[in-house]
């Protein structure tokens, strides 16, 4: 959850350091809820955190899979 903490413990912070970073940031998890929801999972708490922070909806898909895509060439 510190990923997660740090980004929403400053919101503005968190939009400007996505806008700067943006193409050198991808998501990735290592949350052992296998629902992939509710309150203790960190992993769904960060994606909603990305989905609500990113300045537009194409730095929100590099960080959520394109980045990833593109490091990993798949």
């Amino acid at each position: 959850g510190s990923g997660l903490n740090a980004c929403t413990r400053d919101e503005d912070h968190a939009r400007e350091f996505s806008g700067r970073h943006q193409d050198k940031l991808l998501y990735g998890s290592d949350c052992n809820d296998h629902d992939g929801q509710g309150s203790k999972c960190s992993g769904a708490g960060m994606i909603a955190a990305i989905r609500r922070l990113s300045p537009t909806k194409d730095i929100q898909r590099k960080l959520l899979y394109k980045n990833a895509k593109r490091v990993f060439r798949i």
